[in-house]
């Protein structure tokens, strides 16, 4: 036999090794496929979703308690991933490993109350033909790793928008910190063999030599990358900030964990051995080292750490709960959603784990077990009631209130248009993008307000949006409801609000208390609201500056006639939203003679069956519901709707139905008209510069070398892109001023964003193929990059020193670089030239043609 191996040429044992791998491969993907599924999923959230890194930066920018509790479910994460997919293992018979394990109940606690509590734990029979697969077993342990290996390159994503325009050779660093990241693994599978090797050689019942020193050396490595885990966390915590140098320190602990996994990994089950070989006087650091995690060794206090894990995550869990219930603050979204991940997955597997050892031990007839079967079963049986049967579901269902019929009737405010002086009067649409968009309308209305000395509004016709531009609209008439055309309190309320963390809120619901509810009986009105509900009050109670755990009972028009009488005249508000049926549902705050002949295939949701109309922070909610992520809104006998940029994500549709309307029926005469359409997506500003810079060069195409799709992912982008109808607004409206020969005049107002040569080509979806063309667009991006960088970044900065600014990503959170970003880019050239030329046409009320076509591109 040994001959014929002898003769085996090395092709064939390079095809008997890759044979092994894969078997060992297949083993351990089988018993791993839940631990790899949640890696995958958090792989996804932290790093495929732009407000992640959001998170990211608020979590280094903020109070230290919420890093802490990331690192520790990060750690939590990595063992238990790593751990219980050894029972799938046995449970599947995998590598015929059915037979080798014998199961024992201990009773870890002594506390009376606790003397009962079970855990299970085996011991492996040497006299069963299994023999273990080490390789296998080596990819399991990978997973512990793999869960650090994510974190860190969540970091290096979250910090890219920022290193990329520093003079930082941030891509050298990026590949040789992934290079790194193997390093761990390599050396765990050196170690553990070169254990394996040593331990082959033991002929009697002592430790070979070269074992004792060999546990020796690693004991000591082991608590020197204890003790700098420590170190480095602590430093982490005290001293880390948003720069450079926090970059590295947040890298170096986080690698440093690693290596503590894997020695822990490594020498967990060999605690007793190790402490027989520190018998030495100059050992004794060491010793008492492992004195204090010797009782790890026992496989029942080991299980115990996970449970303790698990109830850190519950508890934490809950508090935050409660505190999105009762308005309290909130901890940044990166430890929520990691815990989360660490329950759901406990829950999980130790289910699994109960009922594979409920068979070995053949449990099936205890009180336990029956209790078990009999949980899982009223879980089925809700399951069915709720998708099976025609039960109502009032999760997500809309208060309706009475109509009052006192709103301002549509007499009334085309009246009032008439009755303007000005020559100019302005129809305002700001797009969808999240709290960013949100933030970027609020503080461009009040900059635009305080320019011209609140003339703006008293000129405009109508606020029509989408998602978060459309409740920016909407929480300005709040603002000004509440403070009139004092614009520095009303900028104090913006700020106020602007810093509210309405991603933790929406993830703690989500993956919590609202999945619960959409399950019968709790599907029923129990006394609790749901997410979109919750962050309205936070936003009403920023508004009206008095705390209060309940939305506002006063109607949409109702509240918006409360603004318009303030002044004696506000600009009517358009709330769009999106029905099941592919037709817009609109309320539009004047009460109106015929709605279809304003908004055609709309549905009316301000005049609903039986007088009801929807109460105004409720209605102002429909609109801000972004597929997946927000629930649609059900309004009772009219259906469900959902975020309106499913349809329009731009808000202008609304407002050229209304314009249009009003010309049919000769309401504005000659006055000139304004269109103002806030923009807050990257994407579009980098279609305005591709579009600049192609006008500047005199290039009517670009030629690229298109990226390969599958038909499946094409049809998803094309489907899924939001900024079709918008787009197509936008041309149309250019078309229209540029026929209109000055009655009509559209300026866009751009969030500007640092665009590099590959934000081009990703918006192209394909490489520039024209190296001169690239080179001259690359020319140009660094012109108009350090435009912004001149406004976003402080010249001389050290290496730890902060950045104070950092681009808003499509967020429910923002962080207070990104806040100092809204404020500074204020000051760009392109914003400050569009809101004088808006000042101007304002001030001396004259009606001219856009002589500088470059502000309304």
């Amino acid at each position: 036999m040994k001959e014929t191996e002898e003769k085996k040429s090395w092709i064939t044992k390079l095809i008997d090794v890759v044979h092994r791998l894969f078997k060992s491969f297949k083993n351990f993907f089988k018993s791993s496929i839940l631990s790899l599924l949640v890696i995958l999923i958090i792989l996804l959230l932290l790093t495929q979703m732009d407000q992640a890194f959001t998170m990211m930066v608020d979590l280094i920018e903020t109070k230290w308690v919420s890093l802490f509790l990331a690192f520790f479910f990060i750690n939590g994460l990595a063992v238990a991933l790593s751990h219980y997919p050894i029972y799938t293992y046995y449970a599947a018979d995998l590598n015929n490993s059915g037979d080798y394990t014998n199961w024992h109940a201990k009773h870890p606690l002594n506390w009376w109350i606790f003397k009962k509590f079970t855990v299970y734990t085996f011991t492996t029979d040497k006299s069963s033909g299994y023999k273990p697969d080490n390789w296998a077993n080596y990819f399991r342990y990978s997973t512990g790793i793999l869960i650090h290996i994510v974190w860190i390159h969540f970091i290096i994503s979250s910090f890219k928008p920022n290193f990329i325009f520093e003079d930082f050779p941030f891509d050298k660093v990026k590949i040789i910190i992934y290079v790194l990241l193997l390093v761990p693994f390599v050396l765990y599978i050196y170690l553990k063999e070169k254990i394996t090797r040593y331990e082959s050689e033991k002929t009697t019942e002592e430790l070979p030599e070269k074992l004792i020193k060999f546990y020796r050396k690693l004991a000591l490595w082991y608590l020197i990358i204890a003790i700098l885990c420590v170190v480095l966390l602590i430093n982490t915590l005290t001293w880390g900030n948003f720069s450079p140098g926090g970059f590295i320190m947040l890298l170096l602990t986080s690698y440093a964990f690693m290596f503590n996994y894997i020695f822990f990994r490594l020498l967990r089950s060999k605690f007793s051995l190790i402490l027989d070989t520190l018998t030495s006087a100059k050992y004794l650091p060491v010793r008492i080292f492992f004195e204090k995690i010797h009782f790890l060794e026992k496989s029942e206090n080991y299980l115990l750490m996970f449970y303790l894990n698990f109830l850190v995550a519950a508890i934490f869990l809950f508090v935050l709960t409660m505190a999105s219930i009762l308005g309290w603050p909130l901890m940044n979204g990166v430890p929520i959603l990691l815990a989360f991940f660490y329950f759901y997955y406990f829950v999980l597997a130790s289910l699994g784990k109960y009922f594979f050892v409920a068979r070995k031990k053949q449990l099936l007839n205890t009180k336990s077990y029956r209790a078990f079967l009999a949980i899982n079963l009223i879980l089925i049986v809700l399951i069915i009631i709720t998708n099976c049967t025609n039960t109502e579901v009032t999760t997500h269902e809309l208060d309706l209130v009475e109509n009052t019929k006192t709103e301002i009737p549509e007499a009334v405010f085309l009246d009032s248009l008439k009755a303007k002086k000005d020559n100019t009067l302005f129809f305002i649409a700001s797009h969808g993008g999240g709290l960013k968009a949100n933030v970027w309308t609020l503080n461009v209305l009040n900059k635009l307000q305080t320019n011209t000395e609140g003339k703006l509004l008293k000129q405009s016709i109508a606020f029509s949006g989408a998602s978060g531009g459309s409740l920016g609209l909407a929480l300005y008439t709040g603002l000004f409801k509440e403070d009139a055309l004092d614009t520095l309190r009303i900028k104090k309320k913006i700020d106020s609000l602007a810093k509210q963390n309405y991603t933790s809120l929406d993830l703690t619901l989500t993956f919590g208390l609202d999945t619960y509810r959409k399950l019968w009986p709790f599907s029923q009105r129990i006394g609790l609201r749901d997410r979109p509900y919750y962050a309205m009050v936070k936003y009403q109670n920023n508004i009206q500056n008095t705390p209060s755990k309940h939305l506002s009972k006063v109607s949409f028009r109702d509240y918006w006639k409360e603004a318009f009488l303030k002044g004696g005249y506000f600009p009517s508000l358009i709330m769009n939203t999106a029905g099941q049926k592919g037709n817009r549902g609109i309320l539009w705050s004047v009460r109106q003679r015929d709605f279809n002949a304003i908004f055609p295939y709309a549905e009316n949701l301000a005049d609903l069956a039986g007088n009801k109309t929807i109460p105004f922070y409720q209605a102002v909610s429909t609109t801000n519901r972004f597929p997946i992520f927000s629930p649609a809104a059900k309004i009772k006998g009219h259906g469900h709707f959902i975020d309106a940029g499913a349809i329009d994500n731009s808000g202008l549709l609304g407002c050229l139905d209304l314009h249009h309307y009003l010309l049919r029926n000769q309401v504005l005469g000659d006055k000139q008209i304004a269109y103002v359409e806030i923009i807050n997506s990257k994407s579009l500003y980098v279609n305005y510069l591709v579009e600049k810079f192609k006008k500047e060069n005199k290039i009517l195409h670009i030629h690229k070398n298109e990226n390969e799709s599958d038909n499946i992912i094409v049809d998803l982008e094309t489907g899924l892109n939001l900024d079709k109808i918008p787009n197509y607004l936008s041309d149309y409206l250019t078309n229209w001023e540029e026929a209109a020969d000055g009655k009509l005049r559209y300026f866009k107002i751009f969030m500007p964003h640092k665009v590099s040569i590959d934000d081009v080509e990703a918006f192209f979806k394909g490489t520039i193929t024209n190296s001169k063309t690239r080179k001259k667009l690359e020319v140009f991006l660094e012109k108009e990059n350090n435009l912004i960088l001149s406004l976003t970044e402080k010249p001389n900065k050290s290496f730890f020193d902060p950045w104070e600014f950092y681009e808003p990503t499509l967020s429910r959170h923002l962080s207070i670089s990104s806040l100092n970003y809204i404020d500074a880019i204020l000051k760009h050239p392109l914003l400050e030239e569009q809101f004088s030329e808006i000042e101007k046409i304002i001030n001396t009320k004259a009606m001219e043609k856009n002589k500088n076509p470059e502000i309304a591109f």
